[in-house]
C-alpha cells in the first residue's frame, strides 16, 4: 500500500495523457526503461544535490571558492536541462495542478476522465530544477465552477493518484511540497504583520 503524504495547493505545470491499460508499463523495470533521459537526469541534478556540498564550507577559502565554482556550474546544467525539458512540454497535453504532493495530484480539465483511468503525467517542478516522468490513475473527478474567463473549459478537477513512479521521485515531490508549504506560511505571517501595521 502506498504511503499517504500531505498535498500542497499550488501551480505546477502538468502534461496529462488518457494511456491504456495496455500500454501501462508490466513491472518498475520496463517503466523506469521508458523514462525519457531528461527527466532521469532532473532528477539527479535536484537543488537538494547541490545542498551536500555546503560541507566545502569548513576548509576555508578555498573550499568557499570551489563551492561557488559548484554552484555556477550546476546553475548552467539547471538552464541547459531546462531548456531540453520544455521540449517535452507539449502544449496540447498541458494543464496546471491545483494540489500536489508525494501521494496524489489534482488539476482542472475541461471533460470528465473515468474512475480508474489510467493516464500518463508529466510534471515539470521549477523549485527543484526538476521534471518528472509517472503514470497515475483518477481516483475522483469532481464538477469544478470556473475560476477565471480563462479557465471556463476547465469544468472538473481530477484526483490522481501515482500508479508508476520512482521512489526518488516521490521524494522530490515530498521535498518541493515542503518547500512551497514554508513558504506560503511565511507569506501569510508577512501578510498578516502586514495588515496589522497598517491598522495600527
Amino acid at each position: 500500500m502506498q504511503q499517504q503524504y500531505f498535498s500542497v495547493q499550488h501551480a505546477l505545470n502538468l502534461n496529462v495523457e488518457a494511456v491504456k491499460p495496455q500500454a501501462l508499463p508490466l513491472d518498475q523495470q520496463q517503466f523506469e526503461a521508458e523514462i525519457p533521459e531528461p527527466f532521469r537526469l532532473s532528477g539527479e541534478n535536484s537543488t537538494e544535490e547541490l545542498a551536500s556540498l555546503r560541507g566545502l564550507k569548513p576548509l576555508g577559502e578555498a573550499g568557499e571558492l570551489l563551492l561557488a565554482y559548484l554552484e555556477r556550474q550546476a546553475n548552467k546544467l539547471n538552464r541547459v536541462l531546462s531548456y531540453v525539458l520544455s521540449h517535452h512540454d507539449n502544449a496540447e497535453q498541458r494543464c496546471q495542478s491545483i494540489s500536489f504532493g508525494g501521494s496524489e495530484l489534482s488539476f482542472a480539465w475541461n471533460s470528465d476522465f473515468e474512475v480508474g483511468q489510467a493516464l500518463r503525467v508529466k510534471i515539470f517542478v521549477p523549485e527543484e530544477n526538476a521534471a518528472i516522468y509517472c503514470y497515475g490513475e483518477v481516483e475522483r473527478v469532481e464538477a469544478r465552477p470556473s475560476q477565471s474567463p480563462d479557465e471556463s473549459e476547465a469544468n472538473s478537477q481530477i484526483h490522481v493518484s501515482y500508479r508508476w513512479i520512482r521512489e526518488q521521485d516521490i521524494e522530490l515531490l515530498v521535498r518541493a511540497s515542503l518547500h512551497i508549504q514554508t513558504q506560503q506560511l511565511k507569506d501569510r505571517a508577512n501578510a498578516r504583520q502586514q495588515s496589522q501595521q497598517n491598522d495600527q
